[in-house]
């Protein structure tokens, strides 16, 4: 005999969402909404922006379901997914509004360029590759340093020196160049 839904672990609940039982949906909802709400509050989103992306991650744990793999922790699993679905979310902002931006702009020199992404990304590369690592979770994924820390397995304030020390050298070699 099953448990009761109420008393299943986070873990139990995605077994048996990909078991087919819709409402262990409804109970990973009742538990953790509120948190994902938070997280896309605290990235900078808005009330509307946030609900909409807790939204769609609850849409991409029951597409995904089948993937969860419980050797690993749900909650773990399920921030894995907000925080790609942030990340997208807030890409598909920025590409909406170049497209807007462009559309309105009469001259080749209001258009957003692209020499600015190719100069970062030739600066990160003269990065050591452990720095180089650090620096795009930091700025690109936009992931905080305890997530960081958790990640690499490294200490938050060795990560903030990495970050301190290649922010200096970048800015050197842009000054330099």
């Amino acid at each position: 005999m099953k448990k009761d839904l109420r008393d299943s672990t986070d873990e139990e609940l995605l077994l048996r969402l990909a078991e087919g039982e819709r409402e262990a949906l409804d109970h990973l909802y009742l538990r953790h909404s509120g948190r994902i709400l938070n997280y896309g509050l605290r990235r900078g989103l808005s009330q509307e922006r946030s609900e909409d992306v807790l939204q769609i991650v609850f849409l991409q744990l029951h597409r995904k379901k089948h993937l969860y793999n419980p050797r690993h922790s749900a909650l773990a699993w399920i921030y894995v997914i907000t925080r790609s679905e942030l990340k997208d979310y807030r890409n598909r902002e920025i590409k909406d509004f170049s497209e807007l931006d462009e559309s309105l702009s009469q001259t080749a020199d209001s258009a957003p360029k692209l020499e600015m992404k190719d100069e970062a990304e030739s600066l990160l590369g003269e990065l050591k590759p452990r720095e180089q690592e650090v620096m795009r979770l930091r700025y690109l994924d936009e992931m905080e340093y305890d997530e960081i820390a958790i990640l690499l397995k490294e200490s938050e304030s060795n990560l903030r020196q990495i970050v301190s020390r290649s922010l200096r050298f970048l800015r050197n070699r842009g000054k330099n160049s």
